[in-house]
């Protein structure tokens, strides 16, 4: 018997609380896009983690083998296993993992550095645990100390479930969405007077005898303030905060500010990754909203610009 961490949502959990489930690595083919995925066995142990809220659900059991849906209505094309509750919180709660972790009182296997714990999971649909960390878990499922009432906690619909056609209007409006944010802020940037640059690559923001060399990265935007530093800009509407955090790692050091547009619920998750890093200090987190307020409002432009140089 394994034990596994399996990320999912509290959305994925209300639409089928007797499943998990991993999208397939393309339509038609009937393998799961992450492979460690059909490594589960039945009768392993599965915790369920609800990855944006960052609490646990409880401890269930895996009484299938994996199994192909061609059509869910919910999640589409997907390989799943079904579940049943083995250990649960008690009736009203669930376990608030970020919490015990970051307790001080627990060292987790899975997690060498307890302060990054977030970045071990990040584009993960499950991850292997010890025994070790699995008693950990089980042990505290009922610890008054970690517990949080599940009326505390909103549920927010996550997209690892959903794979949504190539050509639909939904994913037509995120690219134009991402393409006229960052037309926005380029042409804020010229009003502020500084010189605005599209799709930088990270070594054009980066010293000449100091260029990173394995993989050319660019970024969505920069300025360019008085020719001495930059203010590089990403906006993230559905790309990896892994990836998002590595390219701003590349250029913090010839950075004066650092500011990621993304939607108000996902602050918490960027800032939450980028604590550990160098820049924390430096990033700036802006709603795509205060972006259209600025275009339309010399005083919300004025606001977003004491936003950013704070």
């Amino acid at each position: 018997m394994d034990y596994w961490l399996v990320l999912h949502g509290l959305k994925a959990y209300a639409q089928h609380n007797d499943l998990i489930g991993c999208r397939v690595k393309r339509p038609g083919l009937r393998e799961p896009k992450l492979k460690q995925f059909a490594e589960i066995k039945k009768g392993d142990k599965v915790v369920y983690y609800a990855t944006k809220n960052c609490v646990i659900v409880g401890i269930f059991d895996v009484v299938s083998d994996i199994t192909y849906l061609e059509k869910d209505p919910y999640w589409n094309e997907i390989m799943v296993y079904s579940i049943r509750p083995a250990e649960m919180p008690p009736e009203g709660y669930y376990l608030d993992f970020r919490k015990l972790i970051l307790s001080g009182t627990v060292k987790f296997d899975l997690f060498p550095e307890s302060k990054k714990w977030y970045t071990y999971l990040q584009g993960k649909t499950c991850r292997k645990l010890t025994e070790h960390d699995y008693q950990i878990i089980k042990n505290n499922l009922k610890n008054p100390r970690y517990l949080i009432e599940k009326d505390k906690v909103k549920i927010i619909e996550t997209k690892w479930h959903r794979e949504e056609p190539p050509e639909t209007p939904a994913m037509e409006e995120k690219t134009s969405t991402h393409d006229a944010i960052v037309e926005s802020l380029y042409t804020i940037g010229q009003i502020f007077g500084y010189e605005a640059i599209k799709k930088p690559s990270v070594n054009d923001l980066r010293p000449p005898d100091k260029p990173f060399k394995a993989k050319d990265k660019t970024l969505d935007l920069a300025w360019k303030i008085f020719g001495l530093t930059h203010v590089p800009f990403e906006v993230q509407i559905h790309g990896s905060i892994p990836d998002l955090i590595y390219r701003l790692n590349l250029v913090h050091q010839w950075s004066l500010k650092m500011v990621v547009v993304a939607e108000q619920e996902n602050h918490d998750e960027i800032m939450e990754a980028a604590q550990t890093y160098p820049f924390a200090g430096k990033l700036v987190l802006i709603t795509p909203k205060e972006i259209e307020k600025a275009k339309k409002d010399y005083k919300e432009l004025l606001k977003l610009r004491q936003k950013i140089f704070a």
